[in-house]
């Protein structure tokens, strides 16, 4: 917090923020207590209403007899940043009132009839308002600088507004809440002019809906929301949702651990909170909790080798927006399992009045990242180009009575760049979305997707046998089937021709496949029973089935292992069905009483998943089965986990003259997994958010926008479904039931809990040209989950969960964008974040040190001990003397953290008229990685790097593993994520289509690393098992995903 108040003197003595309470009619700092800026966003609200809301932003009242109809009457209202002059000037156009500003207040006065019929008609000035989709924008602000005379657009984005034929040229300013306001200068007012908004998605007024149960405006929030809007989304070709934001989130880090379709990723926001579970945040789609399994499964899988994502066929085509909260004070009111933040995906469920059509082909050629590979001949042998092809169909409109509906499809293919199509991938899915007023009180909303994902897969890691990458890039072609020289960039072309005959059929014998059928349903029903409250409850399911194949025949043993094999033939099968059933009832009521408002916000939440899981397998099967039923030995096993919470929670947020706002919330949780001894876990939050830029004393002109934010909060980790139990286990011994001890059990077991203390500023400046937010957060972790070996006597082999832990997390969160160039024809945009991260494990209560990640002690592991980053390497630590000749190792040393501390994000977007460039990246420093493929080269004899000459000389390669520290590398990178331009040729008269856009985007085209390995391709670990803790760290037989080179084309109709 000593940090946190320095910043905040600092800045303020920077801005020169100087007060002046005595304020006259004449003074400066009057007039601008009456200009800051309004924004308002009302549909169908009475006058009286519209008043007292903007008796609420600034500092005099309206004066007028409450009793007159003319203040009952039904108005619609929309602008932003706009001037009390503004706003008064746009109630005259709508309202027959005038007004006069006064010390006292603002006298208002119905025009009388003949004044009213006196207005002279001087001459009509039409046009449209579109975004920057060409959608049109119902409800925007036109204000004429010269004459004061303002209007709104229609429910077609079409305006008609009286201007002084003499007023050459014609001022307007256009404005409507999220986007930027536009100054716009007509020249030749006889012509119908076509204006297009562009979004502005990081305005402080825009309403969020993620940690806040209902609508709330993010400028009373004291907590960061991120939003990234469709726009934003549709620019990035990526094929899952987590690579797409990769680039867009700037105080998080994801990084795919591998190229093979449907790889699991690994997601930092703040830190690792949890030794024991992954940090994975929380996903929601439409308030529907989503299936988020980001690590192996629990059968059938391996902590070292690729294991496959449920985060990958979320679907992408329908989306309207997404927010995200990384943790701390923002994921109170989400409770028990959202201390690693929630990601919150809305759909479309409408478009603008009338069917609208789009119709989008997208086509190009994949290549593999062959930056990182060792022998150059390894991209002939594993390696070939591929095509990628996607297509996709979205109907959208609205009826005349306001019902919105969205139909959307899509089909994508991509034949993998891996020989033999061992990655290919295809994925169909279909989405609906629909919104509607059932009575004047009740809407109702409703979402359903289906999503149907085939992969194909190679074997890879450390997965026993061949694998094409340890074969070739690891040197193990020496031990594998005949034999070869390994040194592949050395061999003759008859022996290259030999070996790569070997891998071809290799490669073509595997058969892994792996399909998903995925169902997830969202209902939501809003009910405003009196004026200012709302109610909205929302139900929904989440239902994905995993079926995956493993074939092993005995063609494919003997073509690998250089010998006949008649009977080790096998068949794996592993279904994996989960299912999630979200319910949600919240209530907001909005109050506001002289300068003070209100938004009171209650619920409950109740969610309930199952994870079925059942393996079951044959051996000795022969070639050409397709099922166990001929297997001469046959095997299963089953998993079931059932985890059920149930919270309820109540927040407050008050604001004081739109400027100050106390957050103050509280969330209250039961769970099954708790111990016996364990009640309710209880989540409080407090937060204060400053709008300094309010203040009427507030007189910087370069400055535009300040404030202050400061949170407190605390968010939870679920402890495993059954893990607080005491069980007993049976297995089979002589054809009958044996018992023996299972698990302990622990009735104090309860959920891990993180507590934040975070503060910042958000500033823009020079006329919103440059926006910059800076914060520092600390979290730290009590009740950390550690398993603890049974003591013998107690006659259990099983270790218990026990809450011990402490983990700590701090840094800063720094992000900014800067837009150099705006004009009508031209902007150019760039954004860019910068994040530090310190982590510590300060107390493990005891327990001993513990491997996430990796293999036998003797080896490499990532491991969580007291004093220590999680997940730090540990291996053995080779010295050698002037000879290079090894003199000495110790075992078990550090040998450096897989957490990088520092990581970011950037950007930048040209436009010029109808033209579009832009591009993305992220970039990471700090952390290591082991590079185990060099590894295995120097001992299989591939290579002699990392290691003197005089080591190899005196020893050969019988050390191979005394040094390990000798093959971690630093893990920096800076990549670009997507480069990419388009071009949108609108229709100027009434054709077949609307707009064209025509498109090009290279995905993943640059990568610079300190390491000789990709670093973000590293096994992702979770060596405890399914939704296991892992930060990756170690280089092993992992591909790199591919470069695209994509072109598009989408029609608008």
């Amino acid at each position: 917090m000593k940090r946190i108040l320095i910043l905040t003197l600092g800045i303020c003595c920077m801005f020169n923020l100087n007060a002046s309470p005595d304020l006259t009619p004449g003074d400066s700092h009057y007039r601008i207590s009456l200009n800051q800026n309004i924004n308002l966003q009302l549909h169908n609200i009475k006058v009286q209403q519209v008043f007292q809301l903007i008796e609420q932003q600034i500092d005099r009242k309206f004066i007028y007899r409450s009793d007159r109809e003319i203040f009952k009457k039904i108005i619609t209202i929309n602008i932003a940043n706009a001037s009390l002059e503004e706003v008064l000037s746009l109630l005259k156009n709508q309202v027959d009132l005038d007004f006069k500003i006064t010390e006292n207040g603002i006298l208002v006065k119905e025009l009388a009839s003949s004044k009213r019929n006196s207005i002279q008609k001087k001459g009509i000035l039409k046009g449209h308002v579109i975004d920057d989709t060409g959608n049109p924008v119902p409800g925007a602000t036109i204000f004429d600088q010269k004459s004061g005379i303002g209007t709104v657009t229609d429910f077609e984005g079409d305006f008609s507004l009286e201007i002084v034929s003499s007023d050459r040229p014609v001022n307007l300013k256009v404005s409507y809440m999220g986007y930027q306001t536009q100054f716009i200068e007509i020249t030749d007012p006889d012509e119908t002019i076509a204006i297009q908004l562009l979004p502005n998605t990081e305005s402080l007024n825009e309403v969020v809906i993620t940690g806040q149960g209902a609508d709330v405006r993010k400028k009373r929030l004291p907590t960061q929301v991120t939003t990234i809007n469709s726009e934003e989304l549709d620019k990035i070709p990526s094929q899952r949702i987590d690579q797409q934001l990769a680039a867009k989130l700037p105080n998080a880090q994801i990084n795919l651990t591998g190229g093979q379709a449907g790889a699991t990723s690994i997601i930092r926001a703040r830190g690792v909170n949890s030794a024991f579970l992954s940090s994975t945040p929380i996903i929601y789609l439409d308030g529907v909790r989503m299936d988020n399994l980001n690590t192996q499964m629990q059968l059938g899988g391996t902590s070292q080798g690729a294991a496959i994502s449920a985060i990958a066929d979320i679907p992408m085509d329908n989306i309207d927006k997404i927010e995200y909260i990384n943790g701390g004070a923002a994921a109170t009111l989400y409770g028990s399992d959202a201390a690693n933040g929630v990601i919150q995906i809305f759909t479309k469920k409408g478009g603008s009045k009338g069917t609208n059509i789009t119709v989008e082909a997208q086509s190009g050629i994949e290549t593999p990242t062959t930056d990182f590979l060792h022998f150059d001949r390894t991209k002939d042998l594993l390696f070939r180009n591929g095509v990628y092809q996607k297509y996709r169909l979205n109907l959208n409109g609205k009826s005349e009575s306001g019902f919105g509906y969205t139909f959307s499809g899509s089909f994508r293919k991509s034949s993998g760049v891996q020989i033999e199509d061992q990655n290919k991938n295809m994925k169909a899915d279909f989405s609906t979305g629909f919104r509607a007023s059932l009575s004047d009180k009740i809407d109702y909303e409703s979402s359903f997707i289906y999503v149907h994902n085939e992969y194909k897969r190679n074997r890879n890691g450390n997965q026993g046998g061949y694998t094409g990458l340890w074969f070739a890039e690891d040197g193990a072609s020496k031990i594998t089937g005949p034999g070869f020289n390994n040194r592949l960039d050395e061999l003759s072309q008859e022996e290259y021709d030999e070996i790569k005959d070997f891998v071809r059929r290799a490669e073509a014998l595997q058969d892994n496949q792996i399909i998903v059928n995925r169902f997830t349903s969202s209902q939501i029903f809003k009910y405003r029973p009196i004026e200012n409250l709302s109610i909205r409850f929302t139900g929904g399911l989440d239902y994905r089935a995993q079926d995956q194949s493993v074939v092993v025949t005995n063609e494919y043993l003997s073509a690998t292992r250089g010998a006949e094999v008649v009977d080790e033939g096998s068949i794996q099968n592993v279904q994996r069905n989960y299912l999630g059933i979200t319910l949600e009832l919240t209530a907001q009521h909005k109050y506001n009483t002289g300068d003070f408002s209100f938004i009171t916000t209650g619920g409950g939440q109740f969610f309930r998943t199952e994870d079925h899981q059942i393996l079951y397998s044959g051996s000795n099967i022969r070639d050409g089965a397709q099922t166990i039923s001929d297997a001469a030995v046959k095997d299963s096993d089953e998993f079931l986990a059932q985890v059920l919470n149930y919270g309820v929670y109540l927040q407050e947020n008050l604001g004081y003259k739109d400027k100050l706002f106390l957050d103050l919330g509280i969330r209250g949780d039961r769970n099954p997994s708790f111990g016996d001894n364990i009640g309710t876990q209880f989540y409080p939050k407090a937060g204060v958010s400053y709008m300094l830029s309010s203040e009427p004393w507030y007189k910087n002109t370069v400055v535009n926008s300040l404030r202050i934010r400061g949170s407190y909060g605390r968010a939870g980790n679920l402890p495993p479904a059954f893990a607080n139990e005491k069980t007993i286990r049976f297995d089979g011994f002589a054809g009958d039931q044996a018992a023996y001890f299972g698990q302990p059990g622990n009735d104090d077991l309860k959920p891990e809990k993180t507590t934040t203390v975070e503060g910042g500023i958000d500033v823009a400046l020079l006329n919103n040209r440059i926006k910059f937010s800076a914060g520092y957060y600390r979290s730290l972790t009590a009740d950390a989950l550690f398993y603890i070996p049974p003591s013998p006597s107690s006659g259990y082999a099983v270790s218990q969960l026990f809450n011990i832990g402490e983990i700590e997390n701090h840094g800063l969160e720094l992000s900014a964008t800067f837009v150099p160039i705006q004009t009508d024809a031209v902007s150019l945009s760039i954004n860019a974040s910068f994040n530090t991260l310190n982590n510590e494990v300060l107390n493990s209560g005891g327990a001993p040190p513990f491997n996430i990640n990796g293999f036998s002690a003797r080896t490499l592991q990532t491991v969580v001990q007291e004093g220590y980053p999680i997940g730090f390497l540990r291996g053995n630590f080779g010295t050698f003397d002037s000879n290079g000749v090894l003199e000495a190792t110790e075992p078990q040393s550090f040998l450096g953290s897989t957490i990088p501390d520092i990581f970011g994000n950037f950007g930048l977007n040209f436009s010029y008229k109808n033209f579009n460039l832009f591009a993305n990246g992220s970039y990471q420093a700090g952390g290591f990685a082991h590079n185990w493929d060099a590894q295995f080269r120097y001992y299989y004899g591939a290579s002699e790097d990392f290691i003197p000459q005089g080591e190899i000389d005196a020893n050969g390669r019988a050390n191979w593993l005394s040094f390990t520290n000798r093959f971690v590398e630093k893990t920096d990178f800076l990549k670009v994520r997507t480069i990419g331009a388009s071009y949108s040729l609108v229709s100027q008269k009434a054709t077949f289509y609307k707009s064209i856009v025509f498109g090009v985007s290279a995905v993943n085209p640059i990568n610079i690393a300190a390491s000789t390995f990709d670093p973000e391709a590293t096994i992702s670990g979770a060596a405890q098992g399914q939704g296991g803790a892992s930060t990756g760290g170690i280089s092993y037989a992992t591909y790199s995903a591919p470069r695209q080179f994509l072109g598009s084309v989408k029609i608008n109709f």
